[in-house]
């Protein structure tokens, strides 16, 4: 597989906060950097090797500092990652970059990190929240869906959900006409991190499709309820007219969920096959 560059724009919103990112895939640390550990129980090294001698084991979440970067490589979760020389405390040593998150954010006590791994040619983005002071933390993987490898993190409160702490949402970002601009959303909650849906959106010459889900304390939310909602539209696709459309044909599908058993419930893919065969 060639070299994937993917630059991610990350906009981490608590209360009325807002801070903004620009990362990319292929992401060098600075030195002096302030970076945090991805993985648990990290092997601090003497020198940029496997076979070097063992400094410490470093928890998750661990503050580092970036002394050098090493020309040393070495290939972890599909990617070619160099070492780095960090300084922890008082000592210093090599720690390989994947194991390094690509950005720390958190809400308090909560922690959210970030890291990457290429698997049959397919990107996931894996994603570890720490709950507490302790190394115990909730992991999910996921498949990104998007066209074009670009997207936003938003996090949100539990946007009048019961029973959740917070809300994730991962965005894909288009670059191009027809490219999914929909993405997936994450709830967290005292017992786990877990996926609740993958959304399709975009749009092209002649049409667009949205898939959305308003949550009880959004705009238009209902009380009890999360709202998937499904658009569609068609227009005329005369490329050579920069008039407006005169005619729009559109139409929705409104579904009514319940988060039930860390899902939501019923599974809207399956109620609209269900609407489909009639």
């Amino acid at each position: 597989m060639n070299k994937l560059v993917i630059v991610l724009f990350l906009v981490f919103n608590f209360g009325n906060a807002q801070d903004q990112n620009y990362l990319e895939f292929s992401k060098e640390f600075e030195i002096n950097e302030k970076v945090y550990l991805f993985g648990d129980n990290v092997k601090l090294r003497k020198s940029p090797s496997t076979n070097s001698e063992i400094i410490t084991l470093l928890k998750i979440g661990e503050p580092l500092k970036i002394v050098e970067k090493s020309t040393e490589t070495l290939m972890y979760n599909g990617i070619d990652s160099p070492w780095y020389k960090v300084k922890y405390n008082n000592q210093q040593g090599y720690v390989l970059g994947g194991l390094i998150s690509a950005t720390e954010k958190k809400d308090g006590n909560v922690r959210f990190l970030f890291n990457f791994e290429i698997e049959d040619s397919k990107l996931y983005v894996t994603t570890r929240v720490l709950t507490d002071t302790t190394s115990k933390y909730f992991e999910n993987k996921s498949e990104f869906r998007g066209d074009n490898y670009l997207f936003t993190i938003h996090f949100y409160d539990n946007k009048g959900i019961e029973d959740i702490n917070n809300i994730l949402f991962v965005n894909y970002v288009p670059e191009s006409c027809g490219a999914n601009s929909g993405g997936y959303y994450l709830f967290l909650d005292d017992n786990g991190l877990y996926k609740v849906l993958d959304l399709r959106s975009g749009a092209d010459i002649g049409f667009w499709e949205s898939e959305t889900l308003i949550f009880p304390n959004d705009p238009n939310g209902e009380k009890d309820k999360i709202i998937f909602l499904k658009e569609d539209g068609q227009y005329p696709d005369d490329e050579e007219s920069d008039d407006e459309p005169i005619w729009e044909k559109t139409s929705s599908i409104k579904i009514d969920l319940k988060w039930v058993d860390s899902k939501v419930s019923p599974n809207p893919r399956t109620v609209l096959d269900k609407i489909g065969d009639y």
